[in-house]
């Protein structure tokens, strides 16, 4: 499927790398690495357009960093209901964690009622060290 035109080879790859990394987040240099890698000269701006476009119609979940300056890219897994929880993401190795228990739901509740805010998940991560990482450092 493209997002909003027609599919060229350079999309389909770009959302393929997407497709495999669905368990991490990339950034538009990683696809743009991998693409010149094999072979397949593409544009950063195309990627950067395409990205947008993946992420308007939801294929793709777009985290932009506290400062602005850096957006990475995660698959979404229709399945998941990305947009209802909040994901674990591991500074170590990437790995992206769905968050979609109802301790979540106590939590969010917790936030609202005490604090007056209500806990956006789409795009909210939570960054920390994930169990593999952990007993690899040990």
């Amino acid at each position: 499927m493209s997002a909003n035109g027609y599919n060229t080879a350079a999309r389909s790859r770009i959302l393929g790398i997407l497709k495999e990394n669905r368990d991490r987040t990339v950034n538009a240099n990683d696809i743009f690495k991998v693409l010149n890698e094999g072979g397949n000269e593409v544009n950063i701006t195309t990627i950067y357009r395409y990205l947008d476009k993946l992420t308007e119609c939801g294929q793709v979940m777009k985290y932009v960093a506290e400062n602005g300056t850096r957006a990475v890219y995660q698959y979404v897994d229709h399945e998941h209901h990305c947009e209802e929880h909040l994901h674990l993401q591991c500074t170590k190795c990437g790995a992206i964690i769905h968050l979609d228990c109802s301790f979540m739901d106590e939590i969010a509740e917790h936030v609202n009622i005490e604090h007056g805010f209500q806990i956006q998940c789409k795009n909210s991560i939570i960054y920390g060290v994930c169990r593999n990482c952990l007993e690899k450092g040990r």
